[in-house]
């Protein structure tokens, strides 16, 4: 050490202090507080000639800085004296004791008080590093290294300390003594939510509730006002402690929990249930308990499996929904059911959708579940785990499909399949029921139970030909049984199928072929309909997915609505219809293919066109009446020339509209699918683009992107280059957003050759503007410059102003990455005056954020947060998650940047909770900060 090493002192955790031998050092304001500064951080470590003039100088420095930097030691030398700063190949290193500077001395006891034998010598060393705080570090510090890097991570190492002595003392002392100092500190920090807590605590471990209670509503209040978040749930458990009245709860006690419910889903039981006495025996006989204590008999480490297979109709959902109201009452913690739709028009459900079906109806939050398919079927896995559960999966497609929905450890799961699920038994151990035709007497008491035991009795050969020609299979016997409640004997019905077969030549043939052998069945029953009743049967043979709502309905069959309601209520009763829910309805498989066989024989071709494009006009023109609360004055020129031949449905605001697109999602999807490969491309898309705000709102990119291509094959095909303009361009946006910039500006540039030949000024100035976006975040300003101005004069000649202020915005990200953040910010302003205007609220959001971000480059943090909570506020008006999310990190990094480490890492896991929902590849950058921060 040098000659001064022992009598040199420096306290930098308050305004500055230095001492060299028996006399006070000013250090002046500026530059040359920054080197010592740097200097004293790393005691006894080199600090480079490059390190120290990025500190000095950030951003750009003089020309020579080795020289300036050379410089400014040589004056800190004169100070402090030269033996004390030594020069190293790289740069200098200062020559003291680490315990000559107070913030090491502060280290060095934390580190001592996190090693300390017992709590109260921790305690002891805790206070005693604490009083060598005299305010803020580095007193009145100038220069954005100190201000923005070193003193707000000085600070959290306060704060951790304080927090910690803090609790230390709520658990050996009066807490009422802590009062005064948790409520100045709040008033000091009152956007730091772990001094509430204790505060709050402590009000309330010493009997003063309701001064506990006004503290959260103060903190709540803060919060919301001052940055526009809710409550962290640490606090919001804490708050609902202090309401039970438990004073023995500590932070961040998790005594009071959301409980997670016990569904119970299972299908309503039949209450004349008939038949099947030796399978529900067999049943009855599983190993140890499955019926007799719910659980799993020797060690409880598997699930019971049950499966029953058989042919469609043989009854094996109302046989396992049966035997599982028998042994429910063993299950209390849940039961659920699922119809993984194996069989059907649609693709079977996969195990990912399965999975989140099942966390849904178990209580998880959207949120909450996972992406991943594994991530999923494991959540479940650990909800379900030493619960006592029954799980019912109704029309299973193969044992992969069930397999991953599997509980590890206990329950009961009950499967339905026509296939036999070999591998099931094979591999899990499950026990398989297989059901064949009922047994003629068990058929016979069926159809007794259906038309009345006294019928049967008075014609006991007319009701076996009856079970005889239905084959023995249940779903036939129903549907016989609704034709001879209208009949006037038993015999009339026997003669009515019995020339259907003729006719047919299929029923009861033994060849083990449903389809065939229910179709005499199902004709006869169709031939019993109603005029309106046969039209709605045959319109709904005409749609592609299984999961109709009555408005589709209605426009499919073109009739009344109330026509159409009465036939679909006598289509339900003759057990060709479903209604599972209010106002929906589903065609059992099979008769779904019956009814695509009338719509053949008994609906002319020019009929069934005009029931297609009715069905078509109203997906398309409805999904445009829903887009219109999400972005009211977007230019909708794609959808000329088709004009709606009807009403579309009307929603009252965005929640509504918003609700009705995940409600018909998936049948949304089908359709458009369908009608992509069916001659009816122009429909296909046309209703995608209808939907590109509600993809960028709520559906993962992936999934997004995929309806987009599928919507410019639809376009090629429909031979509309304005359609591929559209479908080119909405494509290009997602791969802005992803970041892939190449794959972006290629399908902008092929939009705008589109828009241009189809003579199209607005496409023209948008393929324009985003292709300026592109040039812009690309760093080519010159580009981003010369495109932006031509969208923007073209917007301003053809009037319109929605366009403008996307121009705008647009030249303002342009203006930010080039580093004109003064412009940038006076281009976002002029968007968002614009945008007000025209309540474009959804643009506005997106302005808004963008204002956020040129505020954060100009170092105002407090614009920049305003900025961004009003952005906040608006994606969460127009329902936008996506976004929400991505303004969210956006606040969150602010935030950070500002030294609000723990707020913002509140702010930065909600939304890292909302990007995974979306299967964001921006989760990963948040996770990455996260793990970086603790």
């Amino acid at each position: 050490m040098g000659a001064h090493g022992g009598d040199v002192s420096f306290g930098v955790l308050g305004p500055w202090e230095v001492r060299v031998g028996q006399g006070a050092v000013a250090v002046p304001v500026g530059q040359l507080r920054t080197v010592l500064a740097s200097l004293l951080l790393s005691v006894g470590q080199s600090v480079s000639t490059p390190t120290l003039a990025e500190r000095l100088w950030p951003g750009e420095g003089p020309g020579w800085p080795r020289g300036a930097v050379h410089t400014y030691v040589t004056r800190l030398r004169r100070l402090i004296g030269a033996d004390l700063i030594q020069t190293e190949p790289d740069g200098y290193q200062l020559q003291v004791e680490p315990d000559a500077v107070d913030l090491h001395r502060f280290r060095g006891l934390v580190r001592r008080a996190d090693d300390a034998g017992s709590a109260q010598e921790e305690m002891d060393l805790l206070r005693e590093s604490l009083r060598l705080w005299r305010g803020q570090p580095f007193g009145n510090a100038s220069g954005p290294w100190l201000e923005h890097e070193v003193i707000p991570l000085l600070t959290e190492e306060w704060f951790g300390a304080t927090e910690r002595r803090i609790d230390l003392e709520l658990a050996s002392e009066p807490p009422g003594r802590l009062i005064a100092e948790l409520t100045e500190l709040t008033k000091r920090y009152p956007s730091r939510e772990p001094l509430w807590t204790r505060l709050i605590t402590a009000l309330h471990r010493s009997g003063r509730r309701a001064e506990a209670l006004s503290a959260y509503q103060r903190v709540r209040t803060v919060l919301r006002e001052e940055l526009g978040l809710d409550p962290s749930e640490e606090l919001v458990q804490l708050h609902q402690t202090v309401l039970l009245g438990d004073a023995d709860d500590h932070p961040g006690s998790t005594a009071v929990r959301r409980r997670t419910p016990s569904p119970r889903q299972l299908p309503h039981g039949i209450a004349r249930f008939t038949g099947r006495e030796e399978e529900l025996a067999a049943l009855d006989r599983l190993p140890s308990g499955v019926a007799a204590s719910g659980r799993n008999g020797a060690g409880a480490n598997a699930p019971i499996i049950v499966t029953i297979d058989g042919a469609p109709g043989a009854g094996k959902t109302t046989l396992a929904a049966h035997w599982a109201h028998r042994v429910a009452h063993h299950y209390p913690d849940a039961q659920l059911y699922l119809n993984l739709r194996g069989y059907g028009p649609s693709e079977p459900m996969t195990p990912a959708a399965a999975a989140e079906s099942l966390l849904r109806g178990l209580g998880v939050e959207s949120e909450a579940i996972p992406v991943d398919v594994d991530e999923r079927c494991a959540l479940l896995r650990t909800i379900l785990a030493d619960r006592h559960a029954l799980i019912l999966l109704d029309n299973a497609r193969n044992a992969d499909q069930v397999r991953p929905l599997l509980p590890g450890a206990s329950g009961l799961v009950i499967v339905t399949s026509r296939d036999q699920l070999r591998s099931l038994s094979i591999r899990d151990g499950a026990h398989r029921v297989t059901l064949g035709a009922m047994p003629e007497s068990q058929a016979v008491e069926l159809l007794a139970a259906a038309v009345g035991p006294a019928r049967v009795a008075r014609e006991p050969a007319a009701a076996s030909r009856l079970v005889e020609l239905c084959d023995h299979l249940p779903l036939a016997l129903a549907i016989i049984a609704e034709r001879a409640q209208r009949a006037a004997t038993l015999a009339e019905v026997v003669e009515g199928l019995a020339d259907e077969k003729a006719r047919l030549d299929n029923l009861g043939t033994g060849e083990n072929d449903p389809n065939i052998d229910l179709r005499a069945v199902l004709s006869w029953s169709y031939g019993a309909l109603s005029p309106a009743a046969a039209a709605t049967f045959h319109a709904l043979g005409l749609h592609p997915a299984s999961d109709i709502a009555l408005e589709t309905v209605e426009a499919l069959v073109g009739l009344p609505p109330a026509e159409v309601k009465r036939g679909l209520d006598q289509l339900v009763a003759a057990h060709l219809l479903q209604q599972r829910r209010p106002c929906r309805y589903q065609l059992h498989d099979l008769i779904r293919l019956y009814a695509v066989d009338q719509a053949r024989l008994h609906m002319p071709p020019g009929e069934r066109q005009a029931a297609v494009r009715r069905f078509l006009d109203h997906y398309l023109f409805t999904a445009v009446s829903a887009d219109r609360h999400l972005v009211p004055y977007r230019r909708r020129d794609f959808l000329a020339p088709l004009r709606p031949r009807r009403r579309p449905l009307a929603f009252a605001d965005a929640d509504e509209a918003m609700a009705w697109l995940e409600l018909e999602y998936d049948s949304l999807r089908a359709v458009m699918s369908w009608a992509a490969t069916n001659g009816w491309a122009h429909y296909s898309w046309r209703t995608t683009m209808a939907m590109t705000s509600f993809y960028d709102a709520r559906i993962p990119w992936s999934d997004g992107l995929d309806s987009l291509k599928s919507a410019v094959r639809a376009a090629r095909a429909a031979s509309e280059p304005i359609g591929e303009a559209y479908t080119l361009n909405s494509v290009g946006c997602i791969y802005s957003d992803r970041g892939d910039v190449d794959l972006a500006e290629r399908h902008f540039r092929e939009a705008l050759i589109h828009f241009k030949r189809s003579k199209s000024p607005y496409g023209e100035a948008m393929a324009l503007c985003n292709l300026g976006m592109t040039y812009g975040e690309a760093g080519e300003y010159g580009k981003a410059q010369r495109h932006l101005m031509r969208a923007l004069d073209l917007h301003v000649r053809n009037e319109y102003p929605r366009g403008i202020a996307l121009a705008l915005d647009n030249i303002g990200i342009a203006q930010t990455v080039a580093g004109h953040y003064r412009c940038a910010v006076k281009a976002f302003k002029q968007a968002h005056r614009i945008n007000l205007r025209l309540r474009e609220y959804t643009s506005d959001a997106m302005c808004l954020r963008h204002l956020g971000r040129a505020y954060v480059m100009t170092g105002d943090t407090r614009e920049a947060v305003r900025a961004f909570r009003q952005s906040i506020d608006l994606f969460r008006r127009t329902r936008n998650q996506r976004w929400e999310a991505i303004t969210l990190a956006d606040l969150g990094h602010a935030l950070n940047g500002a030294g609000h480490d723990v707020l913002a890492r509140g702010i930065l896991r909600t939304a890292l909770d909302l990007m995974t929902g979306l299967a964001d590849q921006r989760a990963h950058d948040i996770e990455a900060v996260l793990a970086s921060a603790g």
